[in-house]
């Protein structure tokens, strides 16, 4: 009698076809430019509407932000409407008129998102979407309100997920799902690149989809998942290539 001993199988390994990529910290740093726009947003506040300026301290803002919260949780997946509300109710607190406030409120935030989407490119981002956009589909996955249009590299997309479109934001699983149906793929021929280890590589990660850390600074704490990182936006297309 023989015996046939079954090999085991061996785990399918399915090429990469599609990149989505986290934006803010990920493709450009982010604090240096939302404090350049908040200081122009200011600035005009301070020449038009002088006395909104004490409610719109970092500390008065933020509360104002919380109590808009409390009343629309829903509205943190809506960024650009927060920071307008916060403008408007910013005039409202100091004594302007709703007239007033709204005339305010809509040309400071206009100041602000023109200055949120002035942004510095990492060293190598652009050359390296330039060749990556010659193998892969790509895509982004992101919670903020970045306007790829104004930055000047909506060109290099398939597709853009934001909060604004699904009512969520990372690490929610209905985030990265939605990669899944937006390009028809399986997890495996999606990799998620992102600075973030808990909204983008723990979450893309537990949703299956292989995952890349942009990790800057090389001596931040590591996580323990089994997943590549680079801090040189030049040697991610080598990276793609060997997961």
């Amino acid at each position: 009698m023989t015996v046939h001993i079954q090999e085991p199988k061996k785990e399918l390994i399915m090429a990469i076809k599609s990149i989505s990529f986290d934006l803010d910290d990920t493709l450009w740093p982010l604090m240096p430019t939302i404090l350049e726009a908040e200081k122009s947003s200011r600035n005009w506040i301070e020449k038009h509407f002088p006395g909104a300026l004490n409610s719109l301290s970092r500390e008065t803002s933020m509360l104002l932000r919380d109590e808009l919260m409390r009343e629309d949780p829903s509205i943190i997946n809506r960024l650009s409407e927060l920071r307008h509300k916060i403008f408007f109710k910013a005039g409202l607190r100091s004594g302007y008129s709703k007239k007033e406030s709204a005339i305010m409120a809509d040309n400071a935030f206009e100041i602000f998102f023109k200055g949120r989407n002035q942004v510095t490119f990492y060293d190598g981002v652009i050359e390296t979407l330039d060749l990556l956009k010659k193998t892969y589909s790509l895509g982004v996955i992101t919670n903020g309100n970045a306007d790829l249009e104004m930055i000047g590299i909506a060109e290099y997309f398939d597709y853009i997920l934001s909060p604004v479109e699904l009512n969520a934001h990372k690490p929610d699983p209905k985030m990265f799902l939605a990669v899944l149906e937006e390009t028809g793929l399986e997890p495996q021929e999606i990799c998620h690149i992102g600075d973030h280890p808990i909204n983008d590589v723990q979450a893309s990660y537990d949703c299956g989809l292989k995952t890349i850390w942009f990790k800057e600074d090389e001596n931040s704490p590591d996580i323990e998942l089994p997943v590549p990182q680079f801090s040189d936006w030049r040697k991610l297309p080598k990276l793609l290539k060997e997961i």
